[in-house]
C-alpha cells in the first residue's frame, strides 16, 4: 500500500510538471493556473487494483508562446505532502520516509528544458524531474487547447517509482512500479 501510495505521488508530480508545460505553450505572455479547475493526480496498482490519488497543494511558472517555443519557461512545484488518495492504507504510508518522505524532501519540482509541436494541438515537452532527492529526464506529451485567454491542456506520462527511490523493497507483485502522471490543466493569461 506504501508502495502504491508512493507511486502515486511521483506520478502526480510528473503530471502536475505536463500540464504547466501544455499551459504555458499559448503565448509569450505569463499564464496563471486555474486552482479551482485543475487537477495533477497518479495511478498505480497496489494489490491489484487501481489506486489513484491527487495533489491539492502546487504552482507553476508558465511562460509559452506557440511561435516561440525555445523561449518557454515552464517550472511547476508540487507540496509532498498535500497528496491525497481514497484509499485508506495507502493514504497513512505514502508520506513516510520509504515513500514520499515529506520530512526530508517537502517539494517536488519538473523544469521544463524543451517543449516541441508534435502535430496539431499535440506538443511535446522534455524536462527533468526532482523528487525525493533524486533528478530524473522526463518526457510529457499534451494535448493544448488555447481560446483568446484561456488554455487547456491534459497530459500523461508514466514514471518509474523505484527510479526516485520510493517504495524501497516494496515489490512490484504489491505495488506496481509503473505510476501514471495525469495533468488537467486550465490556465489564462
Amino acid at each position: 500500500m506504501r508502495q502504491l501510495s508512493s507511486l502515486f505521488l511521483k506520478a502526480s508530480v510528473f503530471m502536475v510538471f505536463i500540464l504547466v508545460g501544455a499551459a504555458a505553450t499559448a503565448s509569450a505572455d505569463e499564464w496563471y493556473v486555474d486552482r479551482n479547475k485543475s487537477t495533477l493526480g497518479f495511478e498505480v496498482v497496489n494489490n491489484g487494483k487501481t489506486v489513484t490519488g491527487t495533489f491539492s497543494t502546487w504552482n507553476a511558472k508558465i511562460i509559452f508562446d506557440r511561435d516561440e517555443l525555445d523561449k518557454a519557461q515552464i517550472q511547476a512545484t508540487i507540496i509532498t505532502g498535500s497528496v491525497k488518495t481514497e484509499d485508506a492504507q495507502a493514504a497513512g504510508a505514502i508520506t513516510t520516509a520509504q515513500w514520499l518522505n515529506i520530512s526530508s524532501y517537502p517539494d517536488a519540482v519538473f523544469r521544463v528544458d524543451n517543449v516541441v509541436p508534435a502535430g496539431g494541438d499535440l506538443y511535446e515537452a522534455a524536462g527533468t524531474l526532482e523528487l525525493k532527492g533524486v533528478k530524473i529526464a522526463v518526457f510529457l506529451p499534451f494535448t493544448l487547447i488555447i481560446e483568446g485567454n484561456t488554455a487547456h491542456a491534459v497530459g500523461e506520462a508514466t514514471l518509474s517509482r523505484s527510479d526516485f527511490k520510493i517504495g524501497d523493497g516494496v515489490p512490484d507483485s504489491t505495488v506496481g512500479n509503473k505510476v501514471t502522471v495525469k495533468l488537467d490543466l486550465y490556465a489564462t493569461r
